[in-house]
């Protein structure tokens, strides 16, 4: 058991880190959030506890604890017999005639326990279900492990992102639709949250329902996350006939209509810095941004030339205008579906664990020796029933609760 306690709280321990570092993302993230400390966490593999091999070890070896625990536990309830393990003992409350007969009254008529003659001893027993109960704790505790890790590995993840008024449809015909989607709320304070309408193949549909971090959507078996974010150009193409198309363009995107005169995008920036050396582009940056600007290639009769471009600005190349719009936002979705049973099992798991809690704590079992002299609780429990018996006994004949 002391084994079993020390594995416990080392699944604790290690469940806490996985709920407080958060999981299975990009290293450039840790980078990030954890500048001082990402080289610890990826090199221990806390991107990714509820996986790594020392985590299923510790839940391989709970697990053969708790089914060897349960094994001997198990052969002990079967072969003990809580009647004969007590005939060699003698009382040790004495008692005269009467007050044994009143002690007897009580454990008969309102105790209702069951009594075995052994000669001039009698026992009475109640509640010997409950020796059972460390043993069906056990066993919750080994249902409740080993679905919980089914649950951490059965699910099937999928890391995708969607554009605000566009969709995406999963394998089995699921449709996740993305309304909208916000860095910063209205004050600028960085708040992303999306909406979004889940709609399952049997029709059920979540609705436009509000998804942010920490708050997924659920619906089912299935569950989405926001996990990400992006900023994401966009540029408007126009012919000479006036018919017009929208494209989200990322690095390396060429824009053409004969494959040669068109625009090359190289990135888009979140805006431009003054230094000391001159005027130079910004990298990277959190939350909105702010002035975006658009470093592209114009590519025309076999000549390049780099340029840059912000929101609103055209430019016509090989009989085409190019409008470039501004940025737009959107989120990065995990989507993780569950199979139904196993939460079923779960839950069927945690009930099993929760009554063998209560038949040990609540229906402790009561066995009770009277002999010629007076009366003995093998161990001396439960102590409810022992200062019973002494009220009882004191009664002069008269049992009281």
């Amino acid at each position: 058991m002391t084994f079993g306690v020390i594995l416990l709280g080392l699944v604790i321990a290690v469940s806490v880190i996985g709920s407080v570092i958060p999981q299975q993302r990009e290293a450039m993230y840790y980078v990030r959030q954890y500048p001082s400390h990402y080289q610890l966490i990826l090199q221990l593999g806390l991107d990714r506890v509820f996986t790594s091999w020392y985590f299923i070890v510790i839940i391989i070896l709970l697990c053969l604890n708790l089914i060897l625990c349960s094994l001997l536990r198990w052969r002990f309830l079967q072969k003990a017999d809580p009647a004969a393990a007590v005939l060699g003992l003698v009382s040790d409350v004495k008692l005269p005639l009467e007050k044994r007969q009143a002690v007897e009254t009580y454990l008969e008529n309102i105790l209702h326990c069951r009594k075995v003659d052994a000669g001039k001893k009698r026992i009475y027993l109640k509640y010997q279900f409950g020796r059972y109960g460390t043993f069906i704790t056990h066993l919750g505790i080994l249902l409740t492990v080993i679905f919980f890790a089914a649950g951490m590995a059965l699910p099937k993840l999928h890391d995708t992102s969607c554009y605000p008024g566009e969709s995406i449809q999963l394998d089995d015909g699921t449709d996740i639709a993305v309304e909208s989607f916000s860095i910063e709320d209205d004050t600028g304070r960085l708040d992303y949250r999306s909406v979004i309408n889940v709609t399952l193949p049997d029709g059920r549909s979540t609705g436009p329902s509000e998804l942010s971090v920490n708050h997924p959507v659920s619906i089912g078996s299935l569950k989405v996350y926001q996990q990400t974010y992006g900023t994401i150009g966009q540029v408007s193409v126009t012919d000479n006939a006036g018919h017009k198309d929208s494209f989200f363009v990322e690095s390396n995107d060429f824009l053409s209509a004969d494959g040669k005169n068109g625009i090359l995008i190289d990135n888009l920036y979140p805006g431009l810095e003054e230094t000391e050396e001159g005027t130079k582009l910004i990298m990277s940056t959190s939350g909105r941004y702010e002035n975006p600007v658009y470093l592209f290639m114009v590519m025309q009769e076999g000549t390049q030339e780099a340029m840059l471009a912000f929101p609103g600005d055209e430019l016509e190349v090989g009989g085409y205008t190019y409008r470039f719009e501004a940025p737009v936002e959107y989120p990065g979705l995990r989507i993780k579906k569950a199979p139904a049973y196993a939460n079923i099992c779960l839950l069927i798991a945690v009930l099993i664990l929760t009554a063998g809690l209560f038949i040990t704590f609540l229906l402790a079992p009561v066995t009770v020796l009277v002999d010629e002299e007076g009366y003995l609780l093998p161990g001396g429990k439960p102590e409810g029933v022992r200062l019973k018996l002494k009220a009882s006994a004191a009664g002069k004949g008269e049992t009281h609760a």
